[in-house]
């Protein structure tokens, strides 16, 4: 029986912490095509966000305040239990308001798990994390709630019920309203972007060149 990418991570990362030489398995960091994640005011759930998102009641987010002269951010998720996630398997959307090539900068984003519980006496240990710092202030569609980065990917099924989990979020360079963190479940696939107008005019005329080419090949033959 062969494993999985993740179950072979997870066994190794389980391995090393064994013999005092604990690893997070790291997460990518990848331009999400514009319009195809969120938006995050519906398709909750939001772990850190600085607006309102429609989050289940049991499943609550951090909103924090992004203004003044406010750039860098260290900002901490509530602490989840495995059995409030809608999905277990997950990336995690960035929906950037910084429109402008203003040196915004991911620096960390890392995943916590605590397997002794709510009743334990255990230590939150870093599972997954991302280590920038990597430029993401120059999105495409900044700010109108849709994902512009996808970090991916993480898996919690492995995980007791009772297990806890947190997130943590660091970025700097902020210039312009809140940016927002949110789950997308790995299992529902985004649909492709529709092609603008001058994109599909072009496609007909290709199509249509390729059958004059081919209606001439058949007249010579």
């Amino acid at each position: 029986m062969s494993l999985t990418r993740f179950e072979l991570g997870f066994g190794l990362a389980t391995l090393l912490a064994g013999t005092g030489i604990a690893h997070a398995i790291p997460l990518t960091l990848e331009a999400a095509a514009p319009g195809t994640l969120g938006p995050q005011s519906t398709s909750a759930p939001c772990i850190i966000a600085g607006t309102q998102c429609k989050n289940p009641d049991d499943f609550p987010f951090t909103n924090f305040t992004q203004g003044g002269n406010i750039s860098a951010f260290d900002e901490d998720s509530p602490t989840y239990t495995i059995d409030q996630f809608p999905f277990l398997s997950f990336d995690v959307a960035v929906d950037v308001n910084t429109n402008s090539d203003a040196g915004e900068t991911l620096q960390l984003f890392s995943v916590f798990v605590d397997t002794d519980g709510a009743d334990g006496a255990g230590d939150f240990e870093e599972i997954y994390t991302f280590t920038g710092p990597a430029p993401i202030g120059d999105a495409s569609n900044a700010g109108n709630g849709f994902g512009d980065w996808l970090l991916g990917s993480i898996d919690l099924s492995s995980f007791a019920s009772d297990a806890l989990v947190m997130f943590n979020a660091v970025w700097d360079g902020a210039s312009a309203g809140a940016e927002s963190f949110f789950l997308v479940d790995v299992d529902a696939t985004p649909p492709p972007p529709v092609p603008e107008p001058g994109t599909l005019l072009l496609m007909s005329l290709g199509l249509l060149g390729l059958g004059f080419a081919h209606g001439r090949k058949q007249r010579r033959s």
